[in-house]
């Protein structure tokens, strides 16, 4: 299994600040670093797509080695730029995480599936303040998905998803023109493709607001 961390967003919404530069404990670690240093236990290879103007910044980090990877990109999407890394890695599996993403308490990294049939997504009860943000999942008593919803202030389904592995067989399901890989999750369950999802204990955190990532601090540091 290779992991894939996304990094090539223009994050607008941190006003062009890079989220993955941003520390997440006293030592100042960068919350891209931390994740590496969890995905290094179970993938092969991690693939860190990013624009090119950023690979100064990822390599200041020192991050790049034999099974870490800075991909210089230029794509419209987060779908485009996973399509790519596909067209070059030769792993059957993948692991995706999203660099501005914190995990407070248990994590996805060894709880998620190392090969699902086409994807098992890694939930996380919704607090208050993040229902109609983040992508809502609604499941079976046996895991399995039954719906979910992308960023739907009406929806009611109890936990989101924020993290997740994928094999080959979901690849038929991206589009270049989606904005991100949930559409390609969401139209393979559709096609009536089993979709599983665990329930972490803990708390997940989207970094890439300011609201969420000064809550992410106050309740992990």
């Amino acid at each position: 299994m290779d992991g894939i961390v996304p990094a090539a967003g223009m994050a607008t919404r941190m006003r062009g600040i890079p989220k993955f530069l941003l520390p997440c404990d006293r030592s100042y670690t960068t919350l891209i670093e931390n994740h590496l240093r969890e995905m290094l236990k179970f993938c092969e290879t991690i693939w860190i797509p990013t624009r090119p103007e950023l690979v100064l910044l990822l390599d200041s980090l020192g991050i790049a080695q034999d099974r870490v990877v800075v991909l210089p990109i230029v794509t419209n999407n987060m779908t485009e730029t996973v399509q790519r890394v596909l067209q070059i890695a030769s792993a059957n599996s993948f692991q995706l995480i999203m660099p501005d993403t914190f995990f407070l308490g248990e994590t996805p990294y060894e709880t998620l599936q190392n090969d699902p049939e086409i994807a098992d997504l890694a939930c996380w009860i919704i607090r208050e303040e993040q229902k109609g943000k983040l992508g809502q999942v609604l499941t079976n008593e046996h895991g399995v998905v039954a719906d979910m919803k992308d960023k739907d202030p009406t929806c009611t389904y109890p936990i989101s998803w924020g993290a997740l592995t994928f094999s080959r067989n979901l690849e038929k399901y991206m589009k270049s023109d989606h904005p991100h890989i949930g559409y390609a999750v969401k139209d393979a369950l559709l096609d009536g493709g089993t979709v599983t999802a665990q329930t972490i204990s803990g708390q997940y955190f989207d970094c890439g607001t300011p609201d969420e990532y000064l809550s992410m601090l106050e309740n992990a540091l």
